[in-house]
């Protein structure tokens, strides 16, 4: 696992937001290719439109979509050669593990065949190392 590690200058952007959720939650995913931050962003939504189907956006630019049993507090950041984005479960009823699994989980994984690197994490650590070195230079 990679720590995540916070640029200061990203110190009150939606990267810092992000930062605080790998700490918090026990479980994410992560997203991250060349593509800037639109494209990944569709190229996510296309892999799982329900994503898409009760999304707030906030001012910020970060997502929190409702997806039936759950919710999944999202987000895609530039950084100089591509863009990152953070997919976080957040629980919702007994079993709904299983639908975001098949819903989100799954679809999102599969970017892989198209370029993308795919991974998890959680408690401030990401598994691409990839991801976490990107990460220090996310939205600066």
């Amino acid at each position: 696992m990679f720590e995540l590690i916070l640029d200061p200058r990203a110190v009150g952007t939606p990267v810092e937001t992000l930062h605080k959720l790998v700490g918090a939650a026990g479980f994410v995913v992560t997203v991250s290719g060349t593509a800037p931050a639109g494209t990944t962003e569709r190229a996510i939504l296309t892999a799982a439109p329900r994503l898409a189907e009760d999304r707030d956006i906030r001012t910020d630019g970060l997502s929190t979509s409702r997806i039936g049993m759950y919710r999944v507090f999202w987000g895609v950041v530039p950084h100089p050669s591509g863009s990152l984005a953070l997919l976080v479960p957040l629980a919702g009823e007994d079993g709904w593990v299983h639908h975001f699994r098949v819903e989100v989980l799954d679809p999102v994984q599969a970017l892989a065949q198209q370029g993308y690197s795919t991974g998890g994490g959680g408690n401030g650590a990401v598994t691409d190392a990839g991801f976490a070195q990107a990460f220090r230079q996310a939205g600066i």
